[in-house]
């Protein structure tokens, strides 16, 4: 568990998985994600089963301190651990918490877990072309254009470009580490 000013961020449960599947067919999140929609709760609830015991995945719920409502997920994907790096996720999938700057809050302690418990070097996210607003936020958190990656990923019917961003450790260490 990892514990924030205004946020939980705990392992995900199978719980969580309802509301995993409402928000990644919500048009509004789905447009941004890296994925083929639409997902059904029981080829989620299989995917959760898989994960469970897997060490290149760790997969986060956002809770809010106060409510104790879970507004969405984050985590890393593909950890090597050989190689000392993982892919970052975030959504944050209740939209009565967008706008409330909580990913200043999730993306450096994600990160720090990273960095400081999984001695990552590098971790990196891919964006696509249509999510300039979090790159942004990605970019104020340490993250460093990388690549563009053409073609890169088949979804939604089409090749899509992905922009790769990514943060390496010596530089979150010595500019974001709290």
């Amino acid at each position: 568990m990892i514990v924030t000013d205004h946020l939980i961020l705990r392992s995900l449960e199978e719980a969580d998985l309802e509301a995993r599947v409402k928000w990644f067919n919500d048009p509004e999140i789905n447009q941004f994600l890296v994925s083929d929609f639409p997902i059904g709760l029981a080829k989620t609830k299989r995917w959760f089963q898989s994960t469970l015991l897997d060490a290149t995945k760790l997969n986060l719920s956002i809770v809010d301190r106060t409510s104790g409502q879970l507004i969405g997920m984050t985590g890393l994907l593909n950890i090597n651990q050989k190689n000392a790096h993982a892919q970052f996720y975030i959504t944050i999938g209740e939209s009565d918490f967008h706008g409330q700057g909580f990913p200043q809050e999730i993306i450096p302690a994600v990160l720090n877990h990273g960095f400081t418990y999984l001695r990552l070097n590098k971790i990196y996210l891919w964006t696509l072309l249509n999510n300039a607003r979090a790159r942004k936020v990605y970019e104020r958190n340490g993250f460093k254009e990388e690549a563009t990656l053409l073609d890169f990923l088949h979804c939604r019917g089409d090749f899509q470009d992905i922009i790769q961003h990514c943060v390496l450790r010596k530089d979150f260490m010595r500019n974001g580490a709290s």
